[in-house]
């Protein structure tokens, strides 16, 4: 399967990759392809990096060989893009090098370190920013102009890109995944609730709103309301701003006592099916119409059009999180050049091509549902479009509204680690009979345990930065 997220397994990686670095949307499929254009030859021509507004300029014959790495099914987007991009640059061939989640950034961690054996374009999941943004294994994108595109991209997720002593760019955004509320409308229906997404805000605008709509669902129709309640109290953190500037935790948030306590209320009255929202049950659950509701990013449209329930039109809709919560990001990914390629100029091209274009941007996003982080691309049609599998819902426009509001957040390398805490931690204090601020303190107690080592290397990185004065 092409488009598929497993998150125990990207937490797994990003803890292992977190370990052993001290500079520094998955899949389960893999793929090696190969674009060829005729009469290409390897030689790479050098272009002088400029000041100008946009991408420093890039002889449109250079000509060269690079091999692009990631996962799935981010080679589906770049292959959908890959003619625009020829036409552009007809003599730079492209071989891809795609792999499960994992293995590909073990694999690119191993590749940086002994300095070759690294592809020319290499994907980074959001989850490991904090991880290479300071990397010398990484080239300063910013010699070839990146840092007039600042205007262009989504702050939230261009910041993150930034070194920490703000001299350097070594990534570059690609997608961000604006986090709202997927709901089935046959079974709102089948309980005899509005089914429409202005009525489902409404009904889940506050706490109490959630479990009193989850109860009548559940009485009407048996579905569950959601794959795992824990999932509520992670949404308070879904922007992975788990610690302030000096590396403080930050775990109290606005309404997080209702949410818990919401969440006690649903567990202890059945109300979700209690299952990890990316297993193999809960994918079945959404796919047969018993369970109600699942948040997450835009890119989870997809999954559901493709694999999950690609028979499923007309019976989904769209929505804002629950209770308020706001406007939250659910994963994205960067593009990053290595130090070590010989053809940098050429995966320079490529980049600015697939994340500093409109065309490129939403080719790939009508590609494989990979929303933009380049917001200039928002100024296209598709995005007025109804989508008739969400119901004749105009869903783009929601998740630009979205995107648009999403405000800076400090990430570290303990994020993660962080964030794979809460599902664990929320369970286990369910299943001990916590209360909220027993949840609360737990959480605390297992995040610090889980990250010693990792905040340790944060600081390290910060002070090799120069800018730790703690």
């Amino acid at each position: 399967m092409k488009k598929q997220v497993n998150k125990a397994v990207t937490i797994a990686a990003v803890t292992a990759m977190a370990a052993s670095m001290l500079a520094g949307c998955g899949g389960s499929s893999s793929s090696t392809s190969s674009s060829t254009t005729a009469g290409a030859d390897s030689t790479t021509t050098s272009s002088s990096a400029s000041g100008s507004t946009g991408a420093a300029a890039i002889d449109k014959n250079i000509s060269a060989d690079i091999v692009v790495g990631g996962w799935p099914s981010g080679d589906d987007a770049f292959k959908a893009a890959l003619d625009g991009f020829h036409e552009e640059y007809p003599n730079i061939n492209v071989e891809f090098q795609f792999t499960d989640t994992t293995t590909y950034h073990q694999n690119l961690q191993t590749s940086l370190a002994a300095g070759s054996g690294a592809p020319d374009v290499a994907m980074v999941e959001g989850a490991y920013v904090a991880q290479y943004r300071d990397s010398s294994a990484l080239t300063d994108l910013n010699q070839y102009g990146a840092q007039n595109y600042a205007d262009d991209f989504v702050s939230f997720k261009w910041n993150q890109a930034i070194s920490d002593d703000k001299s350097a760019m070594r990534l570059i955004p690609w997608d961000i995944g604006p986090a709202t509320v997927f709901y089935r409308r046959d079974i709102f229906e089948k309980a005899g609730l509005a089914s429409d997404p202005d009525s489902v805000d409404q009904m889940l605008s506050t706490w109490d709103g959630v479990v009193s709509t989850a109860e009548t669902i559940k009485d009407k129709t048996g579905a569950w309301f959601v794959p795992d309640v824990s999932y509520f109290y992670q949404l308070l953190f879904q922007n992975r701003d788990y610690y302030d500037e000096n590396l403080n935790l930050k775990l109290d948030r606005d309404g997080d006592t209702d949410c818990l306590n919401a969440v006690i209320k649903m567990r202890q009255e059945g109300l979700d099916m209690n299952v990890d929202m990316w297993s193999t049950e809960a994918y079945a659950a959404y796919q047969q119409g018993t369970i109600a509701t699942v948040a997450s990013g835009a890119w989870f449209g997809g999954f559901l059009k493709t694999d999950i329930d690609p028979d499923g039109s007309g019976h989904w809709g769209v929505a804002h999180l629950y209770a308020g919560i706001g406007s939250k990001n659910w994963g994205g990914s960067f593009l990053a050049i290595p130090d070590q390629s010989k053809n940098k100029d050429a995966a320079w091209a490529f980049i600015s091509y697939m994340l500093a274009t409109k065309e490129g941007q939403n080719t790939m996003f009508q590609a494989v549902d990979y929303f933009p982080a380049y917001t200039p691309a928002y100024d296209d049609p598709i995005y007025d479009e109804e989508d008739a599998y969400f119901g004749g819902q105009k869903t783009k426009q929601l998740w630009v509204s979205i995107a648009k509001d999403l405000e800076p957040v400090y990430t570290t390398q303990m994020d993660v680690t962080a964030e794979g805490q809460i599902y664990t931690s929320v369970n286990q204090g369910l299943q001990d009979g916590l209360d909220a601020q027993g949840i609360k303190d737990l959480l605390a107690k297992n995040i610090d345990a889980a990250t010693t080592e990792l905040k340790e290397q944060q600081i390290q990185t910060l002070k090799d930065a120069g800018v730790w004065n703690q």
